[in-house]
């Protein structure tokens, strides 16, 4: 192999050196060729002046106390909801939905870049293997099949409405973006791969990943992972806009014609993929951006409230809510006078998508700004060329987050949903939002699609299965292939049916 350029390496010491930056330098000296060339790329990747900018107004955004200036709850009219609007609007907004999606004007979007570590897992979440659910799926299999039945349920809406035969009805096609992390894009590559995308076509489900950003020691300087690696990690969910926009996946949608874009979280279990009622929602609004909201049920309840904030719309995180205000309680209503908990899930227009990346070109912006979280960060100490673990918190990772987009749309909607229907997140082993809670939650529903249906659900006549009694788990689960939200199971009226996994008609045994 070939010497570094010299011209080329006194160009990036200079940049680094002008940034007070250069002590990157350090071990340059004991690389070997292939570790010279290999770092010489990242570090020109990288531009340590806007680095440290972007390092300085974020510590700085975060010190600062205006937040709090002119903190206004949202009006009750400016929320929707989908237990209270009245029933004419919300079949609207799902008619809506259905023809926009019958006309493949939709895509969805989950931000899968994180691992299942508090899970005791290195695998990508989406691909966590011990929900418990009878079926054994995984998240990614849920969200595939439910997008498979979304899409059948708009064929059959599309060839009902236009009084063609179905067989003369093309099946639509909902456009499935996956964004991954460095830890998780090729596992999730091989996993989908390995299942066949789990009955998707491959061409209509994308994968692309989020950027990285330098990780800081606590006074700013950047850290080195290795001797030849400067310390990076993902760039939070907020990473997105980039990444739709430098992976291609952007100009993708746009070329498809498709106009919204359901943004989600991956460990939400009970998470409406494309949900045609929040589509249509923002259809009906013309909203650059839909955010499905829930009321939060504790003033302590770790959600964001999305506020009024000096005019704008924000989201307040738990961690910075005062608590006085967070325990407000509306005399006329008796709930919480900031209750709009926000659950990352939103629907963006393809258009608003669009107007991001040239706002993100700019390191002196200051509409979407990063945070800094501070960390534990494993380092190279420059005496001694060491890895170091630390012990205590030693450093700072930046990200941006999705919602901090909220204040730039001309056109801001909120849609509040049903905490039972909508939200079950899986983040802890154990305990609260745990897969011992989201297997829970998935139950109650499907049981109460059936009771809603005019059936009955029992538990099987055997020992209840682990983790929960007969009264508390029963073993029960509806596949997305049959029901996406309910629908489709008028065949159980006046039947008592044995929990089972019901992935077809057939697997329904009846007392």
């Amino acid at each position: 192999m070939t010497q570094v350029d010299p011209a080329r390496l006194s160009v990036v010491r200079q940049k680094y050196k002008a940034a007070h930056q250069d002590h990157v330098f350090t071990f340059w000296d004991d690389l070997s060729l292939q570790q010279q060339h290999a770092f010489l790329s990242q570090l020109e990747s990288i531009d340590p002046k806007a680095f440290n900018s972007i390092f300085h107004r974020a510590i700085h955004s975060s010190q600062s106390t205006a937040i709090f200036n002119d903190l206004q709850p949202l009006a009750h009219s400016e929320v929707k909801s989908t237990t209270h609007s009245p029933l004419a609007e919300q079949q609207d907004w799902a008619q809506r939905g259905l023809d926009a999606i019958a006309n493949n004007k939709v895509a969805v979007i989950v931000l899968a870049g994180g691992q299942g570590t508090r899970l005791g897992s290195s695998l990508p979440k989406g691909s966590f293997p011990d929900v418990g659910l009878p079926s054994h799926k995984t998240l990614f299999q849920l969200h595939a099949e439910r997008i498979k039945r979304l899409q059948t349920l708009a064929r059959v809406h599309k060839a009902t409405k236009t009084g063609q035969l179905l067989d003369d009805t093309p099946m639509p096609t909902i456009t499935w973006c996956i964004m991954t992390s460095g830890a998780t894009h090729e596992r999730t590559q091989t996993f989908l791969k390995q299942h066949a995308y789990f009955g998707l076509l491959p061409e209509n489900v994308i994968v692309f990943q989020q950027g990285v950003i330098p990780s800081f020691d606590l006074e700013g300087k950047i850290l080195l992972s290795a001797k030849d690696q400067i310390a990076t990690s993902p760039n939070g969910n907020g990473g997105i806009f980039w990444a739709l926009h430098t992976d291609g996946v952007l100009k993708t949608l746009q070329e498809r014609g498709i106009l919204y874009a359901h943004i989600y979280s991956v460990d939400n279990i009970l998470i409406k993929i494309g949900d045609p009622v929040g589509i249509g929602h923002a259809l009906a609004t013309n909203a650059d951006v839909t955010v499905k909201v829930m009321p939060k049920t504790r003033a302590d309840e770790p959600l964001g409230v999305i506020c009024h904030i000096n005019g704008q719309v924000k989201v307040v995180e738990y961690s910075e809510m005062d608590a006085r205000l967070a325990a407000l309680i509306d005399p006329d209503t008796g709930e919480f006078v900031y209750r709009a908990g926000n659950i990352c899930n939103q629907i963006f227009s393809v258009d608003f998508l669009a107007r991001i990346p040239p706002i993100l070109q700019s390191t002196e912006q200051d509409l979407l700004i990063y945070h800094p979280a501070t960390k534990r960060i494993p380092f190279i100490d420059l005496m001694t060329g060491q890895e170091i673990e630390p012990d205590a918190p030693n450093g700072i990772k930046l990200e941006l987050f999705i919602f901090d987009a909220f204040t730039l749309a001309e056109r801001f909607a909120c849609l509040e949903v049903e905490r039972a229907s909508e939200f079950s997140p899986m983040k802890n082993l154990e305990g609260l939002d745990s897969p011992s809670t989201c297997r829970r939650d998935l139950e109650r529903l499907h049981t109460r699609w059936i009771e809603q249906a005019g059936g009955h659900v029992v538990a099987t006549p055997t020992d209840p299965p682990s983790g929960g009694s007969s009264e508390d788990l029963l073993g029960f689960e509806i596949s997305p292939t049959l029901s996406y939200g309910g629908e489709g199971l008028e065949w159980v009226r006046g039947k008592t049916i044995q929990a089972c996994h019901l992935e077809t008609k057939d697997d329904a045994h009846s007392l």
